[in-house]
C-alpha cells in the first residue's frame, strides 16, 4: 500500500489535522483499521488518535482518496468523534425484537 498526503490543514481549536491521502494499493480497498496503521507508519503517530472519515474510490482503479483526522490527544478525540456501534451480522436479530413487549402497570 502506497500513501500520499496531497494535503495538510492543521485545526488548532479542534486539536487535529485534516488529512486527505491518495492511496495505491492491491486487490480490495483496504479497511478503516489498515488505513490506520497505515497511515500511522507512515506519520509515525499513535493509531489511536487517526479517525477515518471517507474513503472515496472509482469501480477497477486501485487506487482511493482518503479524509483523515490525526488528533493531539484522546481527550479531544473522544469529545468530537462518534463512537460507531459494531455492525450486526445478517442472521442475528436484536434482543429487544425477540423478547415481548413488556405490560404497564394498572393504576387502581
Amino acid at each position: 500500500m502506497d500513501i500520499k498526503i496531497t494535503e495538510k490543514k492543521e485545526e488548532p481549536l479542534l486539536s487535529r489535522t485534516a488529512l486527505k491521502l491518495n492511496v495505491s494499493f492491491k486487490g480490495a480497498t483496504p479497511s478503516n483499521q489498515e488505513l490506520k496503521k497505515a497511515i500511522a507508519s507512515s506519520l509515525k503517530s499513535d493509531e489511536k488518535l487517526i479517525a477515518i472519515r471517507h474513503i472515496y474510490t472509482s469501480f477497477g482503479i486501485e487506487s482511493a482518496t482518503v479524509t483523515a483526522y490525526l488528533y493531539t490527544d484522546e481527550k479531544s478525540m473522544k469529545l468530537l468523534e462518534k463512537e460507531k456501534k459494531p455492525k450486526a451480522k445478517p442472521g442475528e436479530e436484536k434482543a429487544a425484537e425477540k423478547a415481548p413487549p413488556k405490560e404497564k402497570p394498572k393504576k387502581g
